[in-house]
């Protein structure tokens, strides 16, 4: 009667024998050490811009004599633009680049954790998945015989207890198992996206490699351009055109740069004025330290092509124009000439708010008659240029015209505009006062001389308005040019509206709103605009007065609109009366528009 019951026992036993033995076999060689991640590079190339190009500009009215260099011109303006913007582009993308692999590098680096953790699982799974088969190879091993009941009960038992575990350490190798298939799908993951980061980066540095490629190209083209310019230039003073030919073709008739045109301005503008007196003075202590005999006359002095040509194009590059402005001249003892250069000096104030710009780069030295001015009707050679600094008025000085006030801080001050004004002067609200110089024999309005004061707002002064001198001329011709004259004619203050410049006919002539009057970015790049300049004269006059001079310059006598405008100012510290800004600079009554740069002077 045991024999049965021996029988029957005896099947589970070995059920339960092959079934632990077939689940540990399958069991073990499953279960390996979790996927190894390997770590992104957090660092990507930093693409730097491409190298700059100046935007070249032809002067005042050369683009008329020659239509063809001015389309060049306004091509490399674009070209330069779009390399601006490449440039910008490269930047930004090395930005992205850059975030987003330290967002992979913190992936990877939280990926490199989870794989750990279920390594250290594995491993202690595996552990105890080797304990268990040897217990059950020894279980099964100890099998009793089928006529001892007691033993195979307690056998039978054993194989339970062991199968339950096995059911444990299966559960636990399914959940290592789906971790880690997480862990490889993470992993690959990362790995596109660091794939497609490498790609990414490359192609950013192809683009700055174009870029500054394409930019290295543009360098040799504006000494080509300069070049053409410095040959223009030197054509014109040597054969001026002829005005009637240039009519009979439709255009403009030009004239050749006139020689020293920069000094023949205002009363304001000459050497012995009180407002050039600390330039005046700088540039005659050099002249004493040197040797050397002043001219104190201001000018523009000219590259001649071959001293263009010898330029490296790097060099070449940092130049708008063959043409080069000085403050005064000192002869050497060969008979040529060093042009002086003389910046204000760098307040505190000043540094914080709106440092004065240093003169447009330039070389310092050249080759005999590489650079070349006109004194007295003739032509001279320039050598070298040489930068000066400005003395600050001193504190004993006892210089000047009219009677030097005491400052704030006690100390006798030099003169300032407010200290100069004309009988025929008219006050500006909120202080300060203008002269309008006197129409000429066209009705053409010649300019302003005014003394700046007060806080700047634009509530000041008044809109401009009204049918101005050359304003129907300038209708038609920006028609004709493709503008709208709606939205791109602005009647120009010459003294700025935040200054108290009014309606005044005498203060207004026409002009490009984009380009002329503000700058303009789209379409064509002008930073140069009459707002920048009147910007800078609204810095300075939360410091004390500002002498400002504007004065519009035409084509021809029978001109109606402006071509350009020479601006200049000269600032002073209405605490110590010392001097703290002083500039000049010419802008174009130019803008960008349908066919590229147009002129509005006519």
């Amino acid at each position: 009667m045991t024999a049965p019951t021996f029988r029957t026992a005896a099947r589970p036993r070995r059920a339960v024998g092959r079934g632990v033995a077939l689940v540990l076999a399958l069991l073990l060689p499953v279960i390996g050490p979790a996927a190894t991640v390997t770590r992104a590079a957090a660092d990507t190339p930093v693409m730097s811009p491409p190298d700059s190009v100046a935007s070249l500009s032809l002067s005042r009215n050369l683009a008329a004599v020659a239509p063809a260099l001015a389309e060049k011109i306004a091509a490399q303006t674009q070209t330069e633009a779009e390399i601006d913007q490449m440039g910008k582009e490269v930047v930004a993308e090395a930005e992205r680049i850059a975030k987003e692999a330290a967002d992979v590098s913190s992936a990877d680096t939280a990926l490199d954790a989870k794989a750990a953790a279920v390594n250290a699982e594995t491993d202690s799974h595996n552990q105890r998945a080797t304990s268990l088969s040897g217990r059950i190879d020894a279980h099964n091993a100890a099998k009793p015989p089928s006529d001892q009941p007691a033993a195979v009960n307690r056998y039978n038992a054993e194989a339970a207890q062991l199968e339950a575990e096995q059911n444990q350490v299966q559960a636990e190798e399914t959940k290592i198992e789906g971790e880690q298939s997480e862990i490889k799908q993470e992993e690959a993951q990362l790995n596109s996206r660091k794939s497609q980061l490498n790609a990414a980066s490359q192609a950013n540095a192809e683009k700055a490699s174009a870029a500054k490629a394409k930019a290295q190209q543009l360098q040799l083209q504006t000494r080509q351009l300069l070049e053409e310019m410095a040959q223009l230039l030197q054509s014109l003073t040597r054969t001026p055109p002829d005005p009637a030919a240039t009519m009979d073709q439709g255009g403009d008739a030009p004239a050749p740069p006139e020689p020293n045109a920069e000094a023949q301005g205002s009363e304001a503008d000459t050497a012995d004025s009180p407002y050039r007196q600390p330039q005046t003075s700088a540039m005659q202590q050099y002249a004493q330290q040197t040797g050397t005999t002043l001219d104190a006359r201001p000018g523009t002095a000219y590259l001649t092509p071959e001293a263009v040509k010898r330029l490296p194009a790097a060099q070449a590059a940092t130049l708008t124009s063959p043409a080069i402005t000085y403050d005064g001249l000192v002869r050497k003892p060969n008979g040529h000439y060093t042009a002086l250069r003389v910046q204000a000096p760098t307040t505190t104030a000043t540094a914080t708010a709106s440092p004065t710009p240093a003169p447009a780069p330039a070389p310092t030295g050249f080759d005999l008659g590489g650079l070349v001015t006109f004194l007295n009707g003739g032509q001279v050679s320039i050598d070298g240029l040489e930068t000066l600094q400005e003395a600050p008025a001193s504190s004993d000085s006892g210089q000047g015209h009219g009677n030097p006030s005491t400052g704030a801080s006690g100390n006798p001050r030099v003169p300032t505009c407010k200290d100069l004004e004309p009988s025929n002067a008219v006050p500006l609200n909120g202080g300060g006062w203008v002269v309008y110089l006197p129409s000429d024999a066209q009705n053409r309005n010649q300019g302003v001389n005014a003394c700046l004061e007060g806080e700047p707002d634009s509530e000041r002064g008044d809109d401009a308005a009204g049918n101005i001198r050359g304003w129907s001329d300038a209708q038609a011709r920006a028609t004709a040019l493709g503008f709208t004259p709606k939205t791109d004619l602005a009647r120009c203050h010459s003294v700025p509206r935040m200054a108290g410049g009014t309606a005044d006919e005498r203060n207004l002539t026409p002009c490009f709103q984009r380009g002329a009057n503000i700058n303009q970015r789209t379409g064509g790049k002008i930073t140069n605009s009459m707002r920048t300049f009147e910007a800078r004269a609204g810095v300075d006059m939360g410091q004390g007065p500002v002498l400002y001079n504007v004065l519009p310059q035409y084509k021809t006598t029978t001109s109606t609109i402006p071509n350009t405008w020479d601006m200049s100012l000269y600032a002073w510290s209405a605490t110590t009366g010392s001097t703290t800004d002083s500039g000049w600079t010419v802008v174009d009554n130019s803008s960008y528009g349908p066919s590229g740069l147009a002129y509005l002077g006519n």
